[in-house]
């Protein structure tokens, strides 16, 4: 005991381990009779085989006590981070992925550097004493994580009869990036004439010959083996070791929304019955007013005129903020997300807003300019300018026109021009830019224009004779 305490008291002393040599060889670092030493090669937790939950991080040589009723025991520091470790330089397998996930990602294509010490401590039952710290040493480590393939992932099954030859318009993509940061995959699937309960499994890119046909089933996303049901979300095998993916067809839905996440190996299947009006929100209106974008045919393809400055979003309901949409940070811009998003950006002007739910895409275009054109100019070569009105939302002009036709145009082309819906040329409280008619207008004379644009079904033109 009395060596024991000589020991305890030059703590100090045993805190100034000789630092790891910098040689080809693992370095060593002594205390006392006892060292630690770094191990040569990387710890690859991707080589861990089943079952196993310990793994061997450093090697220790542990020191000699005169009272064998002491027993060293240890822990390894990443930084603040403190693990257990036992005599043989081995820490739990879990605590290594997780604080490698936390701090760097789970991508398996890199070696990351941990600096690391390791305590050394005295124990008799409850009571122990620190003994020394080590120097810092490094431990070189990689992720466990499965392969994802940044190419995509390819839809196969009753889908198109088994064809099993790689089909673009069933391609799984994510939104950009690191697909370790980022391994969520999705797809709008439209519904197939026919089939009941879909059976399908995920082929990835890089599965495929230069045919497209598949040259390594081994590697397809599968049910799990021994796993045969029929759900709308689960767990998959990352190998071919199970059956087929199964969910019924419901009756209504547009589309299935498909996703699936790489690294936790789960899948999702949301049928999607889109509404006909989605609503964007933001600074132009003082985030507090709705504005309706109109899906006419059901695919999640909305439209809609508004002035914008600044941020804004979408949102599904115009009276709540449940399911809104943004901007994904960690895209292109035009890439919609619900969870983690920012507000959509755009200077202050008059925009085309077009949103894509089942691609999670939108897209602004600047209205530069609307005007009249038709025989009311004098010939339909000649554009009268309107002025956008931010207070009143119209578009006005005041301006002496002749008796006879005329429609409304974007940006002096005839690409999106607005007339008369339904074949009618007095249409003017029903504007459609989906082949309009002209308008008819009965007398030569000064008027004041006032044109309204916002979504299909809801144009229209006030004209009043000054």
């Amino acid at each position: 005991m009395s060596a024991l305490l000589l020991l305890a008291s030059c703590t100090d002393d045993y805190k100034d381990w000789t630092a790891p040599q910098q040689i080809a060889q693992p370095a060593v670092t002594t205390f006392g009779d006892g060292s630690i030493a770094a191990l040569a090669a990387a710890v690859d937790l991707n080589a861990i085989p089943a079952g196993q939950d310990s793994v061997k991080v450093c090697t220790i040589t542990a020191p000699t006590s005169t009272d064998a009723s002491y027993a060293p025991t240890y822990v390894i520091n990443f930084g603040d981070d403190t693990f257990e470790l036992d005599e043989q330089g081995r820490m739990a397998v879990a605590d290594l992925q997780q604080y490698i996930a936390d701090k760097f990602g789970r991508n398996p294509n890199v070696v990351h550097t941990l600096t690391a010490t390791v305590e050394m401590l005295m124990k008799n039952g409850d009571t122990g004493v620190r003994m020394a710290t080590s120097n810092p040493f490094e431990v070189k480590a990689v992720a466990e994580a499965p392969f994802i393939d940044p190419n995509g992932y390819y839809i196969v099954g009753n889908v198109d009869g088994w064809a099993c030859k790689k089909v673009d318009a069933w391609h799984l993509v994510n939104n950009g990036g690191d697909v370790y940061a980022n391994p969520v995959f999705s797809y709008m699937l439209t519904p197939v004439d026919g089939i009941d309960t879909y059976e399908i499994k995920f082929i990835p890119a890089s599965a495929f010959d230069a045919d497209g046909a598949i040259a390594n089933w081994d590697i397809a996303l599968s049910a799990l083996k021994d796993v045969d049901e029929v759900a709308y979300e689960g767990r998959f095998s990352h190998s071919n070791a199970g059956g087929n993916i199964k969910f019924d067809a419901k009756p209504g839905a547009n589309f299935y929304n498909i996703t699936l996440n790489l690294l936790d190996a789960t899948y999702k299947v949301e049928p999607v019955s889109f509404a006909k009006y989605i609503y964007e929100i933001g600074n132009s209106h003082g985030w507090s007013q709705s504005m309706p974008l109109y899906g006419p045919n059901d695919d999640g393809k909305y439209q809609g005129y508004y002035y914008l400055d600044g941020g804004f979003k979408f949102k599904p309901n115009a009276d709540n903020w449940e399911g809104d949409w943004g901007q994904d940070p960690n895209s292109a811009t035009g890439t919609l997300v619900q969870e983690g998003e920012q507000d959509c950006q755009a200077e202050a002007g008059f925009y085309q807003i077009d949103v894509d739910l089942a691609a999670m895409s939108y897209r602004i275009t600047a209205v530069n300019s609307i005007s009249i054109i038709g025989t009311v100019n004098g010939n339909w070569d000649t554009d009268t300018d309107l002025t956008y009105n931010t207070t009143t939302g119209a578009w006005e002009v005041v301006a002496t026109l002749n008796a006879g036709a005329m429609k409304f145009r974007m940006n002096h082309d005839w690409a999106i021009s607005w007339g008369g819906a339904n074949g009618n040329p007095a249409a003017y409280d029903d504007l459609t830019q989906n082949n309009g008619k002209d308008l008819d207008l009965p007398e030569a004379g000064t008027y004041k224009i006032e044109l309204y644009i916002t979504y299909e079904g809801n144009n229209k033109v006030v004209i009043t004779k000054q």
